[in-house]
């Protein structure tokens, strides 16, 4: 059974090995043959609809045993963090349904083994399954989510998403997630999330002027922001457009200013900082 009472401090070593994982929920999620463990999971009734629609209880069981064949170790076990990802999964699946439930992680692990899931080595993933506290969690999923998306724009040297139209889905999540994790992190900050992000920064700018095989680049998609460092107002500056659009809004800031002279003391003391690139 799952060991953790509450929300437990995840691990992100996960992350050393995020794109193989990544192709592997790939292949859970277009698996055919589900169906081959609905005896295990007729405990879901007792769950929210969305969970027994989205195959929540068969897919884990399947990556388990995925796994299990693709990556065992000598002694015939996973790795921990095959574990932690299991774990993330799980997590990702059951709290984009209910995320205001503690439990529910634990929950339905424990209904999966009393069911008679067979989980061959179970206490070290017993011992690995818990609800990640909430600040990583959502740490987690900006990784994650950048690098699924990035799988969907570029494999092998190809752009694999079509055009820049059709790619936007892609990117400009992408762009939206990276700004909201690299603000976190300021130049001095030195925790895992940070040294992740920076990691997938350095990934990125490896690769995002190679000439691919159609004789574009991935820049010319997409183009992830530096954090301006030692700027009060914590704004961004991503090309040029964006420039001319800080100074026009600048200047109208300047020019309400002017106008409204007599209340300026009243509005700075109630004013909300602006960051222009977050407007998306």
């Amino acid at each position: 059974m799952a060991t953790f009472a509450g929300p437990c401090n995840q691990s992100y070593d996960f992350f050393s090995s995020i794109e193989a994982y990544v192709n592997c929920t790939k292949t859970v999620d277009i698996f055919t043959e589900l169906r081959n463990f609905n005896e295990k999971c007729k405990f879901v009734s007792q769950y929210d609809n969305r969970i027994q629609s989205n195959n929540v209880c068969q897919k884990f069981q399947y990556f388990y045993e995925l796994l299990s064949e693709i990556k065992p170790t000598t002694s015939g076990k996973l790795y921990m963090t095959d574990y932690e990802y299991l774990n993330f999964w799980l997590n990702y699946q059951l709290r984009s349904i209910n995320n205001n439930d503690y439990s529910i992680v634990n929950k339905f692990y424990n209904n999966m083994v009393d069911s008679g899931a067979m989980f061959k080595d179970k206490t070290e993933l017993h011992n690995k399954i818990c609800y990640i506290q909430e600040d990583i969690f959502k740490n987690m999923d900006i990784l994650y989510t950048l690098y699924n998306n990035f799988l969907k724009i570029y494999d092998d040297k190809n752009i694999i998403c079509g055009n820049k139209e059709s790619c936007s889905v892609y990117t400009e999540e992408c762009l939206k997630k990276y700004k909201k994790g690299i603000y976190q992190c300021p130049k001095e900050k030195k925790d895992n999330f940070c040294y992740e992000i920076r990691k997938l920064k350095s990934e990125y700018e490896a690769k995002k002027n190679e000439k691919l095989n159609d004789g574009s680049k991935i820049s010319d998609l997409m183009i992830l922001p530096e954090r301006q460092e030692n700027n009060s107002h914590g704004k961004w500056f991503c090309n040029k457009k964006n420039k001319k659009r800080e100074i026009k809004e600048n200047i109208n800031q300047e020019t309400q200013r002017l106008l409204y002279k007599s209340e300026e003391n009243k509005v700075l003391g109630n004013r909300k900082q602006y960051n222009i690139l977050y407007n998306s």
